[in-house]
């Protein structure tokens, strides 16, 4: 029985209420997660696009702070007294002095022609004219301060000196420009109002941890979440990482790394904003890109912002847990509801199923009561007619049983004794017509006649044995449509006697499936299945199983019989034999070997085929195949065996 049948039926209906409560939970919480989720990733984007807002107005900020600085620095009356004396040393001094007041990476004297005068981190390299520089050719050509975003190529980069170049090493990209600058380029102005020059001063972008932690300080405002920096913030070069907040498991920065091709094709490539969830250094976040751009309005480089993904899952975790917790509620209460309604409804119909269970254990006088006049009554009204019914068609069955059992027994009694008249007497009426034979060859002329008549009379017996052996071999099949099913399970009950000789140690298993009917013999069937039961059962002496299984077979062209007993087996040496009439391994007078035999004949006759499988020790199976409408298979036994193992 299955678990909804041993359970009440009270617990079954509530069972089936709560299924109903579980799904349509299940669906709400489904809805519920899209929904939680859908509004916390929303809030997490938005987040971040307000972040990324704050990062780049933090960057251009930074950039203004820089031209104010150069711009300031350019109008010193020191800066212009050394320039105009072409005081070198003292122009160094003062370059360098206003680098570091400055927190400025590069600052560099040009002349109106474009040409460098000085550099403050590399005063050894000078000379080259810059004035092709979209920046300083714009201020030599205006005479007003400039500040922009740019990317350094690394031959500009080099002529810097070694600490700039140093920091381009593992950042730059590889194809592309080697640094990213905020440079600012104000006008060296003489006192009588000529442009003498341009001072142009940058801070170098690449491994710049005072920028990216000083913008993510401004934008997160130092905030942690389970120890960890709740949000990052990361300067690209082309797609390839120069600055970052972002450390590895060793703690070291996440430098020269590339973005994926995703954000790149829509940062670099379309030139539009991207928010979106991705993996940065073995943690998820969700981050926000945006394009840099360079003077002339062309994209160099990303700035992008993210946010601890886990601090998001959590909210998320956190809002599905309460509306979980408030569901499971809501069916705690449904059960306890449930179970208070579902007790009226409950007790008419526990008294029909005990009934019913009465009535499938064999007990057909089990009546019920008649509660109400509702469906229920009704049911149970047409309860009891059935039992009634089934009481009487049980005694007509019993009845019409004990004559089919009757008349098989007779028949099988019948068949045993003709064989065995047959198998007693077959050989000595060999050796007699033998003999009388010769001695009709050899025996005088007068002992001739009484001869002839041995040899007639003896030939007359033996023909009676054959006709013995036909009759216990039946007659051709009168096939018609049967269920095949319905044939096994007469064959149990005619083979009733000896399963109840059996019953305290024999277990019966039935496995019928679904089959089409067949054209078949009845009768015949019958007598096959009923000598497969019986020798199974003769082989569970000491106890065992039997199991019989019907279904159609994998390729659709034959129903297929089982029938397995886990007794002892036989031997490889009688297998060949088990199909032999008059062959059998049971004691002598408890068989006459034609069991087999008939069984064969009769599949033989419906045009199928009987196979047999053993191992000893372990029990036997017989296969059965009987051929399928428009499938008929040509008739044949064949039998195979397994050593012992």
């Amino acid at each position: 029985m299955g678990w909804s049948a041993r359970m009440g039926l009270r617990a079954e209906l509530i069972a089936k209420f709560i299924a109903v409560i579980v799904i349509t939970t299940l669906i709400s919480c489904f809805m519920g997660m899209f929904l939680i989720n859908k509004w916390i990733m929303g809030q997490a984007e938005n987040n971040v696009r307000s972040a990324l807002s704050s990062a780049s107005y933090v960057l251009y900020h930074r950039l203004e702070n820089i031209g104010n600085r150069v711009q300031f620095t350019s109008s010193e009356n020191s800066f212009l007294a050394a320039l105009s004396s072409q005081d070198r040393p003292e122009l160094q001094r003062c370059l360098e002095k206003a680098r570091k007041k400055g927190g400025l990476d590069i600052l560099n004297v040009i002349d109106r022609k474009g040409n460098v005068v000085l550099r403050a981190g590399n005063p050894g390299a000078y000379g080259d004219n810059l004035s092709k520089e979209a920046v300083i050719g714009r201020v030599l050509a205006s005479g007003k301060s400039v500040s922009s975003l740019e990317a350094w190529s690394r031959e500009a980069v080099t002529k810097e000196g070694w600490k700039v170049e140093s920091r381009c090493a593992g950042t730059s990209s590889p194809t592309g420009p080697s640094a990213m600058v905020l440079v600012a380029v104000s006008p060296i102005v003489s006192k009588g109002g000529r442009i003498e020059g341009v001072l142009c001063g940058a801070e170098l972008l690449n491994r710049n941890d005072a920028i990216v932690d000083g913008i993510r300080d401004v934008v997160y405002q130092h905030e942690k979440y389970r120890g960890k920096d709740v949000g990052g913030v990361t300067l690209f070069l082309g797609d390839t990482r120069i600055s970052t907040t972002f450390t590895n498991p060793e703690g070291t920065r996440g430098f020269g790394s590339a973005v994926s091709g995703e954000v790149s094709r829509a940062v670099l490539g379309e030139g539009r904003r991207w928010v979106g969830e991705v993996p940065v250094i073995h943690r998820g976040y969700v981050a926000s890109y945006e394009p840099l751009r360079d003077m002339k309005g062309q994209i160099i480089g990303m700035l992008a912002v993210g946010t601890l993904e886990q601090k998001f899952a959590d909210m998320r975790t956190e809002a599905l847990t309460i509306f979980l917790g408030i569901t499971l509620f809501g069916v705690l209460l449904a059960i306890v509801v449930a179970s208070y309604f579902s007790g009226a409804i409950v007790k008419p119909i526990n008294a029909l199923v005990r009934a019913s269970h009465k009535i499938a254990q064999g007990d057909l006088s089990a009546r019920v009561g008649t509660h109400s006049a509702s469906e229920i009554g009704e049911l149970e009204i047409m309860f009891n007619l059935m039992a009634s019914s089934l009481e009487s068609r049980d005694r007509e069955i019993a009845k019409l049983n004990e004559q089919h059992l009757m008349r098989s027994e007779k028949l099988a009694s019948i068949g045993r004794l003709a064989a065995g008249v047959a198998h007693e007497i077959n050989n000595p009426l060999t050796s007699v017509l033998t003999f009388s034979c010769l001695l009709l060859k050899k025996g005088s002329e007068g002992m001739k006649e009484k001869l002839e008549i041995i040899v007639k009379e003896t030939t007359r017996c033996r023909e009676i044995v054959k006709g013995l052996l036909c009759f216990a071999r039946q007659d051709e099949p009168r096939k018609m449509r049967c269920n095949l099913n319905a044939v096994i399970e007469n064959a149990f009950s005619l083979a009733g006697n000896q399963l109840k000789i059996r019953e305290s140690h024999v277990t019966v298993k039935k496995e019928l499936g679904e089959i089409p009917d067949l054209y078949l013999d009845p009768n015949q069937m019958t007598e096959v299945f009923v000598n497969l039961i019986i020798n199974a059962i003769d082989a569970l002496s000491a106890g065992g199983e039997l199991r019989i299984a019907t279904g159609t077979s994998q390729d659709g062209k034959s129903v297929d019989i089982r029938v397995t007993d886990t007794g002892q087996g036989i031997s490889k040496d009688d297998m060949e034999n088990v199909f032999e009439p008059f062959f059998t391994t049971k004691e002598p007078g408890k068989g006459t070997g034609l069991g087999l035999a008939v069984a064969y004949g009769i599949i033989g006759r419906h045009n199928g085929s009987i196979d047999v499988e053993s191992e000893v020790g372990k029990g036997t199976t017989f296969l059965i195949k009987l051929p399928l409408a428009g499938a008929l298979p040509q008739s044949g036994v064949s039998a195979s065996a397994q050593a012992p193992a």
